[in-house]
C-alpha cells in the first residue's frame, strides 16, 4: 500500500487526464486518485485517508475555495494545492492553500509542490 496519496480534482476531463498522467509517472511512490466532480471530492476527501488535495479552482456546482473550506473542515490540516489558468482566481484561494500553482506549470515547481504536500501531511501513512 502507498505511504502517500493525492487527490485530482478538475472538471476538465483533458486537464485531468494530463494531471494524473503526468503525476504517476514522476511520482511513483503517490498513489494518484482522480475525480472531475467536487462533490465526489469531497465525499472521498473525506472518507478516505489522502495525503493531500489538488484542486482547479472554478468549477461548476462547487469551486474549489468551497471544495476546500469543506474538506479542511473535516480534515484542518489537509495540506491542499490549487491550480488554475488565471492568477486573481488563485489569489482569492491563498488563505486556505498549502500552494497556489497557475496554468501552465513550471512542471519542476509542480512535481516539487506535489511532493512536499504529501511528505509532509499529517495524513500520509507511515
Amino acid at each position: 500500500m502507498d505511504k502517500h496519496s493525492l487527490l485530482v480534482v478538475d472538471d476538465d476531463p483533458v486537464i485531468l487526464k494530463l494531471v494524473c498522467e503526468f503525476l504517476k509517472r514522476s511520482l511513483a511512490d503517490v498513489h494518484v486518485d482522480a475525480t472531475n466532480s467536487p462533490n465526489t471530492a469531497l465525499h472521498r476527501a473525506t472518507s478516505y485517508q489522502y495525503s493531500a488535495v489538488l484542486t482547479d479552482v472554478m468549477m461548476p456546482d462547487m469551486g474549489g475555495m468551497e471544495l476546500a473550506s469543506k474538506i479542511q473542515a473535516a480534515r484542518p490540516d489537509m495540506p491542499i494545492i490549487f491550480m488554475s489558468g488565471t492568477a486573481h482566481a488563485l489569489e482569492t484561494c491563498r488563505s486556505l492553500a498549502y500552494a497556489c500553482l497557475q496554468k501552465p506549470f513550471d512542471i519542476e515547481i509542480f512535481v516539487d509542490t506535489v511532493r512536499s504536500a504529501v511528505a509532509t501531511s499529517p495524513y500520509s501513512r507511515t
